[in-house]
């Protein structure tokens, strides 16, 4: 190995998954628009294919900084900003899972996609328990973190776990009757549970430090729309829970009537606060633009993923509730991440050929140690 690639594995950085989640997720997204996107279907396996090949470029230099530099992997670990990025890794792995169970009958055998399927749950359901236990761990042992390194990129590592049901609810249905469905269906409660309440804990502490404290260096002003994402799945999941929740506690028909009656204004109550953080993160991200200018960082990618799961939110609730304001609002989110994607894969691919990127990553991780 050259000393140039030895160098590009010791300093790849956690967060290079955050491109495979927000390419993962317009695929899904397609998926919950396809009755009014005209060419949704082909733009959903063309995402799809994009995220395979995304997830295959960054595992193996993640992989082999673990192996040959584990120092490297372990510094960043412990670091209050680059850590909250490593669950990235198994959050990717559920968010193919999600992709691939929309569309990917078209490409695998159903005996054998389900497998995929139960097997990529497991890894990512996995990863997503041990790093949220692991870096919680970690800072609570470490007494010298400040108030002023805290984004809202901490809410990764605990509400990854909302990530989780969404792929599970699925699964349970499919293997309904066997182990297999029991444990898929019990698991997705409890990681809906971890998930949930450490949502509102880790956002009542960044949201005090965002309030009583200087905001964070502008390059990571896009994690504020991290905020997004949480309240997004878990309108998603209002819905979704309901058909496994009659199945596993066999509800009568008019119970399922009632949890579906329940279920709608849910996800929008959830819905609405996700709105509500859009046009936050909107507003704070144009001061922040207008004072800084922004400069391109792997951060970036903090844009996509909140924004994609906020634009599948839209399609699920129009599904249901057949409004024009989850249609315009849904359509909107989901233009706007195309484009925003457009922009910062442009911009990725121009920094890792030019070698500025990693430079920058470097050159901000210093400043925000």
């Amino acid at each position: 190995m050259t000393a140039s690639k030895s160098s590009f594995v010791q300093a790849f950085a956690p967060g290079w998954f955050a491109a495979v989640m927000g390419t993962g997720v317009i695929s899904i997204s397609m998926a919950s628009w396809q009755a009014v996107v005209p060419f949704a279907s082909v733009l959903q396996m063309v995402f799809l294919f994009l995220t395979l090949f995304f997830f295959v470029v960054v595992f193996f230099p993640w992989l082999l900084r673990w192996i040959l530099y584990p120092q490297s992997a372990w510094r960043d670990l412990n670091h209050p900003v680059s850590a909250a990025f490593f669950p990235t890794m198994p959050i990717s792995l559920v968010v193919i899972g999600i992709a691939l169970e929309k569309t990917g009958h078209r490409l695998l055998p159903e005996t054998f996609l389900w497998g995929v399927l139960q097997a990529l749950w497991l890894l990512g359901a996995t990863g997503i328990l041990l790093f949220a236990l692991l870096i919680l761990n970690i800072f609570f042992h470490k007494p010298e973190i400040e108030w002023q390194t805290s984004t809202l990129g901490w809410l990764i590592p605990p509400v990854s776990a909302l990530i989780v049901p969404l792929l599970g609810a699925s699964l349970s249905l499919h293997f309904y009757g066997t182990t297999w469905g029991e444990l898929n269906w019990l698991g997705s409660l409890i990681f809906l549970g971890i998930g949930g309440f450490l949502f509102i804990f880790v956002m009542a502490v960044v949201m005090t430090r965002y309030i009583f404290y200087a905001l964070p260096p502008a390059h990571l002003a896009p994690t504020m729309w991290v905020g997004l994402a949480p309240t997004s799945i878990l309108a998603i999941l209002s819905l979704r829970l309901v058909k496994p929740a009659v199945q596993f506690f066999q509800a009568t028909p008019e119970m399922e009537q009632w949890l579906m009656f329940l279920a709608r204004p849910a996800g929008i109550v959830l819905w609405g606060f996700a709105l509500f953080w859009l046009l936050l993160a909107l507003m704070v991200t144009l001061e922040v633009w207008r004072k800084s200018n922004l400069p391109f960082a792997l951060s970036w990618w903090a844009f996509i993923f909140p924004l994609g799961a906020f634009a599948t939110a839209g399609g699920v609730l129009y599904q249901s509730v057949s409004s024009v304001l989850f249609l315009g609002v849904g359509l909107a989110a989901l233009i706007l991440v195309i484009v925003l994607w457009t922009v910062v894969t442009f911009r990725t691919v121009r920094g890792v050929l030019d070698g500025t990127l990693f430079g920058l990553h470097a050159g901000q991780k210093e400043k925000t140690a």
